[in-house]
């Protein structure tokens, strides 16, 4: 295997020695770690506990280390990896200081090797069509021929099986808007709303905000053969985040719930804790106020809201309604800041004195007491999107102060070496939902407790990096680089082919050996490095 050597400036002990497995990290604003963390995780994280690293290649598209994938189709999980390494490329690509091609290769390689799930192009998952967004940067740099073709596909490929996805994607949500929504005679405020999946039924989920309304907006600007599958596309993505709003949005918390459902009679929400089918005391909304869930909505919003503005909708009734919830939540969420590290919790209403003590034994991954914890997915996905918000103009109120805190908590709190020369992103949720298989009921004790909620950790097992939090902080890490380069003015250079290992620092100064961020391989005990020509 390979693994990067991030010399010096991250550790606590800097020392010639190699850090220790666990050992956590010091921040240094001085640290591009949008780099350090592909170059140490881009081959080797996972999807929940399913392997999911992409390729290791050269500068010339040479494969150097094989994917280590498990799965035979397009994930969000590594979907959301890929986009995010995609947009850091896409950012860096004119910059000399750090050689993207090694990245691109490995995504063009994912992108074109894998196909939508059956279940995908039925309209029956946005999560398995949450992917295609990779492929709108993908394309647009395959397109320009940014980069020479590799050995194993050229860039025309890539813009022709781009198309592809965004064809089967745009027939997906076609026959989820037909198949797959709330009934008027189920319940008529939520009538159109895009159930989370299928199987799901007449449940809407904060996640699902992102998985379809968002691909959905920048497929109309960015899909060339894009087709309208309603009278007004605008209209229906804006009645998603309506929908939603009206049935998660707590008035006095200042949050999201998790999901609702427009049937809390029916068999699907059954077990949800707090869900009340009594006529006339209906009780749509699952019981807590989910982290990673939340986020989803925040940045879904964000996201969509960019879209809106490429399309020239700033003064529509659409954009300033969801500019309005945008706001709302935002103000929320930095309420919920946790003072001391800038982090936020697993469940956003708790600090770390609610101790779930126990819960369905069947379906526990401990019998030991757990507190609520600082959260490494959710606080990644709320930095990206405060970030991005902010570069964007979204917000009327200017949160950089919060967001600067909450990148410096993120590496200071979950980012530890690996014990091979790079770093792991921990304690993220592995995945959490409601219902839909064994005793998923949405109480804070299930979200602390539940098999499938168990955190990645250094204990043997956990000790991993997960996807979700992988591809949030990427993207987290690539808009503070952005902020940062806007703040102190380096300059792009346009030399591809002369592109060099960094050897220079976040800020453009120039570090010495000791200190820089070089792309340092280990392989079989002996040291490798990528130069322009290849790897030696």
């Amino acid at each position: 295997m390979f693994f990067l050597l991030a010399i010096g400036i991250c550790w606590n002990n800097v020392t010639n020695a190699q850090p220790a497995a666990g050992e956590p990290c010091t921040f240094s604003d001085q640290l591009r770690y949008s780099q350090l963390v592909i170059n140490s995780r881009i081959n080797d994280f996972k999807a929940n506990k399913a392997n999911a690293g992409f390729g290791v290649f050269d500068s010339q598209g040479n494969l150097l280390v094989a994917p280590n994938y498990s799965m035979s189709y397009l994930d969000y999980v590594p979907g959301l990896v890929a986009k995010a390494i995609i947009e850091t490329v896409d950012f860096y690509k004119d910059h000399h200081e750090v050689d993207v091609r090694p990245w691109y290769y490995a995504i063009q390689n994912y992108a074109n090797s894998y196909d939508i799930s059956q279940d995908g192009k039925d309209g029956k998952c946005f999560d398995d069509i949450n992917a295609v967004k990779l492929y709108f940067r993908l394309q647009e740099l395959a397109n320009n021929k940014t980069f020479g073709d590799g050995p194993y596909f050229t860039n025309d490929e890539t813009v022709t099986v781009s198309k592809k996805r965004f064809a089967d994607a745009l027939v997906s949500i076609d026959i989820a808007n037909t198949n797959y929504a709330i009934k008027e005679s189920t319940l008529a405020g939520a009538a159109g709303g895009w159930w989370h999946k299928s199987f799901y039924t007449d449940q809407m989920w904060c996640d699902g905000q992102y998985m379809g309304p968002a691909l959905l907006a920048q497929m109309i600007n960015e899909y060339t053969d894009y087709a309208a599958i309603s009278a007004n596309d605008w209209d229906l993505i804006t009645k998603q985040f309506t929908i939603s709003w009206n049935y998660l949005w707590d008035e006095d918390v200042k949050l999201l719930y998790h999901a609702f459902t427009a049937d809390p009679a029916g068999e699907a929400a059954k077990i949800w804790v707090g869900i009340s089918a009594e006529p006339g005391s209906e009780v749509y909304h699952s019981a807590e106020f989910w982290g990673r869930a939340t986020a989803w909505y925040f940045l879904a919003l964000v996201d969509v809201m960019e879209q809106m503005l490429k399309a020239g909708m700033k003064d529509t009734d659409n954009y300033l309604l969801l500019h309005g919830y945008l706001q709302q939540l935002a103000a929320g969420l930095a309420a919920k800041q946790d003072v001391k590290t800038g982090c936020w919790y697993q469940l956003l209403n708790y600090d770390d004195s609610y101790v779930a003590t126990s819960y369905n034994s069947e379906f526990c991954y401990t019998t030991s007491p757990v507190a609520n914890y600082l959260e490494s997915s959710c606080t990644a996905i709320f930095i990206a999107a405060y970030l991005k918000g902010m570069r964007l103009g979204l917000f009327d109120v200017d949160y950089t102060d919060l967001a600067k805190k909450a990148y410096r908590g993120f590496v200071e709190n979950f980012m530890v070496a690996d014990g091979m020369g790079g770093v792991h992103l921990l304690r993220c949720c592995k995945s959490a939902g409601l219902a839909g298989f064994a005793f998923r009921d949405g109480s804070a004790n299930y979200y602390l407790m539940g098999k499938d909620t168990e955190p990645t950790s250094t204990s043997e097992g956990n000790f991993y990096t997960e996807g979700k939090v992988l591809g949030g902080f990427i993207m987290a890490a690539t808009e503070y680089e952005r902020m940062k380069n806007k703040e102190t003015g380096i300059r792009a250079v346009r030399e591809h082919d002369n592109a060099t290992p960094s050897s220079y620092s976040l800020l453009g100064i120039k570090l010495n050996s000791q200190s820089s961020l070089q792309n340092i391989f280990i392989k079989d005990g002996k040291k490798y490095h990528h130069n322009k020509l290849g790897v030696r």
